[in-house]
C-alpha cells in the first residue's frame, strides 16, 4: 500500500510543479491553455463540447471562459440556430499568439518541457496514466 501512496504523492508533486510552471512562466493556467488548444482545433464550438473533451464541470468552465474572454482570447455568443447553446470562438488575437507569433519564451519553456521525456517515455507514461485513471474510476465505495 505504501508504494501506491508514494506514487500518488509523486503525481501530486508533478501536478503542483506543472501548475506553477504554467502560471508563473507562461502566465496562464494549464486548464485555460488546454481550452485554447482545443479551440484551435474545434473553434467555433459549443461549451458542452469543451466540457466533455476536457472533463471540466460546467461552473468551472464558465469561470475559465469569463477570464479568457476578459483577456481577449475567446468570444462567446448564443447560437442563432439554438438559443440555449453558447458558441465559443478564439479571437484573432489568440490565434496570433498561439499560432502566428507566439512569444519566444513560451516556445522555449514548451521545448524544455517536451524534451524531459523521450517520445517512447511520453507514450509509455500516457498509457500508464490512462490505465491509472481508468482503474481509479472503477473503485467502488
Amino acid at each position: 500500500m505504501k508504494k501506491i501512496n508514494d506514487l500518488l504523492y509523486q503525481l501530486h508533486l508533478v501536478d503542483q510543479t506543472i501548475t506553477q510552471l504554467f502560471e508563473k512562466q507562461l502566465g496562464i493556467s494549464l486548464t485555460r491553455y488546454q481550452i485554447l488548444q482545443f479551440l484551435l482545433q474545434k473553434s467555433p464550438c459549443n461549451q458542452t463540447a469543451v466540457q466533455e473533451k476536457l472533463q471540466i464541470d460546467q461552473a468551472a468552465l464558465t469561470r475559465h471562459f469569463k477570464v479568457l474572454e476578459s483577456e481577449g482570447y475567446v468570444s462567446r455568443k448564443r447560437n442563432p440556430i439554438n438559443q440555449r447553446e453558447v458558441l465559443v470562438e478564439l479571437t484573432q488575437e489568440a490565434k496570433n499568439q498561439l499560432l502566428v507569433n507566439p512569444p519566444r519564451y513560451h516556445l522555449n519553456v514548451k521545448e524544455q518541457m517536451e524534451s524531459t521525456l523521450s517520445p517512447g517515455e511520453q507514450k509509455e507514461l500516457t498509457t500508464l496514466l490512462t490505465k491509472l485513471v481508468s482503474g481509479l474510476e472503477k473503485i467502488e465505495f
